[in-house]
């Protein structure tokens, strides 16, 4: 081998080793995430525990400057799976 095909050689040596750190690190990643428990759609104690679908879902969305009319939103939206 000359030494051109050394370089490359070397350098594809290089990248697939990084590859294979890199697919090894995500994939250990991936395996510590911990699933998400659901919880109570409402738990204040202002409020008597809701039970079943909800109609509705406010949403409050912040204003960003520079962006829309960067005013602050509340917006209902509905969510009952009977309403169309």
């Amino acid at each position: 081998m000359n030494v051109f095909t050394k370089k490359i050689s070397k350098a594809v040596s290089v990248y697939l080793k990084a590859g294979i750190v890199s697919f090894i690190t995500v994939a250990l990643a991936g395996l510590s995430v911990i699933p998400a428990q659901a919880d109570e759609t409402c738990m204040s104690p202002y409020m008597a525990k809701i039970v079943g679908q909800e109609d509705y879902v406010y949403v409050w969305t912040l204003g960003m400057e520079g962006l829309g009319d960067e005013q602050d939103k509340l917006v209902t939206v509905d969510v009952n799976p009977g309403s169309a």
